[in-house]
């Protein structure tokens, strides 16, 4: 067969939607006439009256059959209801077909005592009966819904018989009434056709609108199927890049310890400069994880009253030193006494917030400084500000500084500026506290970003303060991954600093060192492993101790494996580690509560 060209495509397609659209529109009648159809009996006062007056003309043997044909008329239509209405599969074209037949034989039955009137009675009957016949006949017409053949299958034997009935009466009344009755079924016939081209209209309309529903989605499915394909393949990547990156992290921190412990200068520049490399690359991972975990919801909040003294005090104690460094003043403001404010939020996603905001904000002041302020705010509300003294944000990058990855003035993509997720970040974590985020901003006369967090009775005890990691705590620890490398680096690491270690590559291994009488303080696991995961050595571990402290070190970024590490009684670190986060993570396992340690995903997954 000869391809279609492009010049008679259209017009096939166009041929085609009016055929499709016939169709629809024919079904839609059809349902409409069979539920008439089925209703017809109501009727039936007018036709007992029609028989009666035939009766009183002397007709009774007439009024008899005539009654008898039509109860047997009825009788047909239900059938053909009943049948049409139990096959639904029967095409409209063919069912309507059989539907003007049964109309015509109805309107065949309507006017067949005309004739009788006409030849016996006086003109106040004649009237009677041409109102009760043009009335019913109308109604059936009206009730043919827009299909012609079957308006006129009924209209015609009707209204038809008594055209010529009264054209026969002569005199002004007959021809009179004639005319009004031609008259009166030709706008019948007008109504049937402006109903056809309503119902055809509202049918094209519904087909465009499901026409654009399944491109909709279509569009839809290839969508999601794009971004689970970017998904698998990030967090795939992200999961390959991290592993050599957590193997070197670890050399790099016992590289930094042994460079301190032997005082050689260029050993010493050697590891801070492998070290900055990696802390900026780690960096730029955590900034995706961070994305991937919020978008994920696998970030669980602990909501509690916190002063914001308090925590605007940390955050510029964190990033004093920087401002330093940039010759920048860094301020805190907030109320005193009552006017201290407090607020009900998370603490360690508020701080991560302030921290975006605060860095942001050094990074881009060249002079003057930052101010960190809180203040009770009407509603029930406390107002949190970080105000700068910069070059402030154009009004067309205000919305989109919240993108990610979009930076202002960082056009050359300059890596050591971070990837542009900060404020993106800062975005969805402000949403996740129920804290509303708004810029506030004035060419020239730098930006202050507000978050409006719910307020809390002051004077509240706060959760009890994180436990002292450098307290120089010596851990027995089982170390459980099947990277040689990895292990090696890790094992190496945690002897530097004089703990005991015990490394294995599988579950197995791990159970029979247990047996072999090795009490671990913690047990570390790598979550990937060759035949097992690591969530299969914890459970085989917690058989023989339920009490036992876990750190599970994974790369996967998967929205679906971030929301099944939230739920994990354990703590949760992304690769790469740096051998000092992995000694105060490792401590805080040890020393956290059990109601601490179910916490999981929220508060120990940063690397």
């Amino acid at each position: 067969m000869a391809p279609t060209s492009p010049d008679t495509a259209e017009p096939q397609a166009a041929a085609q939607r009016d055929a499709r659209i016939a169709v629809q529109t024919d079904a839609l009648c059809l349902k409409h006439m069979l539920n008439v159809g089925r209703q017809s009996y109501i009727l039936m006062p007018s036709v007992f009256f029609i028989a009666y007056l035939a009766v009183l003309e002397g007709a009774v043997m007439w009024a008899a059959v005539w009654f008898v044909a039509w109860i047997g008329r009825m009788v047909y239509v239900f059938r053909l209801v009943g049948r049409l209405r139990a096959n639904p599969d029967v095409p409209p074209g063919p069912a309507l077909n059989e539907v003007a037949v049964a109309n015509f034989i109805a309107g065949v039955v309507a006017g067949g005592l005309v004739p009788v009137f006409f030849a016996r009675s006086n003109d106040m009957v004649l009237l009677i009966v041409t109102f009760l016949i043009t009335t019913y006949a109308g109604t059936m017409m009206i009730a043919a819904s827009g299909v012609l053949r079957a308006g006129l299958s009924y209209g015609i034997p009707t209204i038809g018989v008594l055209i010529v009935g009264w054209l026969w009466h002569g005199a002004a009344l007959g021809y009179g009434l004639a005319g009004f009755l031609a008259l009166t079924f030709s706008l019948s016939v007008v109504a049937i056709r402006a109903q056809r081209l309503a119902l055809t209209e509202v049918v094209r309309v519904i087909d465009d609108n499901v026409t654009l529903s399944k491109a909709l989605a279509h569009e839809r499915d290839r969508a999601e199927s794009a971004s689970q394909s970017k998904t698998r393949f990030f967090a795939a990547a992200s999961h390959d890049l991290r592993q050599p990156l957590h193997a070197l992290s670890i050399n790099a921190t016992t590289l930094d310890l042994v460079a301190r412990r032997s005082g050689d200068g260029l050993l010493k520049e050697l590891s801070q400069g492998i070290g900055s490399a990696l802390n900026q690359s780690r960096g730029l991972l955590d900034g995706l994880l961070d994305i991937s975990r919020l978008d994920a919801h696998a970030v669980q909040t602990r909501m509690a009253p916190h002063d914001m003294a308090a925590l605007l005090e940390a955050v510029r104690e964190e990033y004093a030193a920087l401002a330093t460094q940039r010759g920048l003043a860094l301020e805190v403001d907030v109320g005193v006494g009552a006017d201290a404010p407090w607020a009900l939020t998370d603490a360690d996603q508020l701080l991560r917030i302030l921290g975006n905001l605060v860095d942001n904000a050094i990074k881009f002041t060249r002079e003057g400084g930052v101010v960190l302020s809180a203040q009770k705010a009407p509603a029930g509300r406390v107002l949190v500000r970080v105000s700068d003294t910069g070059p402030g944000i154009a009004v067309d990058e205000r919305e989109r500084v919240f993108e990610e990855f979009y930076q202002v003035g960082n056009p050359s993509r300059d890596r050591s500026q971070g990837l542009g997720l900060g404020l993106a970040i800062v975005k969805r974590t402000a949403a996740l506290l129920d804290a509303s985020l708004q810029l506030i901003c004035e060419p020239d006369c730098g930006a202050t970003f507000e978050l409006s967090l719910p307020a809390a009775a002051s004077g509240v005890p706060q959760p009890a303060p994180a436990a002292d990691v450098s307290s120089g705590t010596a851990l027995s620890v089982l170390l459980v991954d099947d990277e040689p490398d990895v292990l090696t680096s890790l094992c190496r690491y945690l002897r530097q600093i004089g703990w005991v270690v015990q490394g294995v590559a599988s579950g197995d291994e791990a159970e029979q060192a247990v047996a072999q009488g090795f009490r671990a303080d913690v047990l570390v696991v790598d979550f990937r492993l060759r035949d097992e995961t690591g969530l299969d050595v914890i459970a085989r571990l917690r058989r023989q101790r339920a009490d036992l402290p876990v750190v599970i070190v994974t790369g996967d970024t998967e929205a679906s494996r971030l929301r099944e590490f939230a739920l994990l009684r354990a703590s949760v670190l992304h690769k790469p580690v740096g051998g000092d986060r992995l000694a105060r993570a490792l401590v805080e396992a040890v020393v956290r509560t059990p109601a601490q340690q179910g916490s999981g995903f929220a508060g120990t997954t940063q690397a």
